[in-house]
């Protein structure tokens, strides 16, 4: 992808480059590469695909968007879950760049902010994300542990530091269909006005589970149970217009239907406004907001796609 952002790219030469599944189970720990370290500050990086681009050009062109239109309206704060270190590197060409906190962090829009807070259930990716907020001397900042499987505790954190008559932008990035919806409710209860952009791994995850999850759901318990706590509900599994396109092998129509059931979920909890993005065959990115200004911001800073093309709708 020819980038559009400023992504402080640099050649990472340690990188092995093309490694395979199985190869990055050897040289990865936490997704963390074990084999290199950034080329800026010898800090950590992330092993992740070249599609990772694209879901930081949404994410930051909505941010702009939204942080520079409310900016006089409202306290604003960005919160993000499953955060990473700060730096990634693309393992089929070995190019380092800045994740999605560090492109938040170094955004013309954060100036805009109260405060920003991340949030990671790994202990050394928070220390290693605070190193680099400490280096860039923004003191509004914050790295958190959190274990996305207790919301509440997490919700405790940032009742703490932020305003709830605040604004609030909430982005939750799993690598997997493993964060649970009580997260969402629970920041929504915390945060009464919030937008989230929600990193549905719909291609990956989902997709290798969801046919054998459907037809053999005795022997399938565990993976049921995760993407029900993950959708807020059961009623996906019980479905029997589910179940028949799993017999047929209908993926597409199966991740259709997973993504309209968690907006079914957002919508019980008062979310109206919709859209996605499809991160190629991977994930979609779902934007939801309470507010039909949040959905014209939305479609206004996707109105150019990460590859410089123009929407035509």
């Amino acid at each position: 992808m020819k980038a559009r952002l400023d992504l402080d790219y640099v050649q990472n030469v340690g990188c092995q480059r093309g490694c395979n599944k199985n190869s990055r189970k050897e040289i990865t720990e936490n997704d963390l590469c074990t084999g290199t370290s950034s080329i800026q500050d010898d800090l950590p990086i992330r092993c992740v695909g070249k599609w990772a681009e694209q879901k930081i050009y949404h994410l930051v062109q909505y941010f702009g968007i939204f942080s520079n239109g409310m900016k006089d309206k409202w306290e604003l704060n960005y919160i993000e879950i499953c955060s990473g270190p700060g730096r990634c590197v693309a393992r089929d060409n070995g190019i380092e760049f800045d994740g999605t906190a560090l492109s938040i962090l170094k955004n013309d829009a954060y100036k805009n902010l109260k405060h920003a807070l991340f949030f990671d259930f790994n202990e050394y990716v928070v220390s290693t994300l605070n190193k680099r907020i400490i280096e860039m001397g923004v003191a509004n900042a914050k790295a958190l542990y959190g274990d996305y499987s207790r919301p509440k505790i997490i919700c405790d954190q940032i009742k703490k530091i932020v305003n709830p008559y605040s604004l609030n932008l909430v982005f939750i990035d799993p690598t997997d269909c493993s964060v649970p919806f009580s997260l969402i409710s629970n920041i929504k209860d915390v945060l009464p006005n919030v937008d989230f952009i929600i990193n549905l791994a719909s291609g990956t995850d989902f997709n290798r589970n969801v046919i054998n999850a459907l037809l053999n759901q005795e022997s399938y318990t565990r993976t049921v149970s995760k993407y029900s706590k993950f959708l807020g509900t059961v009623d996906f599994f019980r479905d029997p217009v589910n179940i028949k396109l799993a017999e047929n092998k209908r993926n597409i129509e199966l991740r259709n239907n997973f993504r309209e059931s968690y907006k079914q979920s957002l919508r019980s909890i008062g979310y109206q406004y919709f859209d996605f993005k499809r991160i190629q065959h991977y994930y979609d990115l779902l934007f939801a907001s309470k507010h039909e200004t949040g959905l014209t911001f939305w479609k206004k800073a996707n109105s150019i796609k990460a590859d410089g093309q123009r929407e035509l709708f």
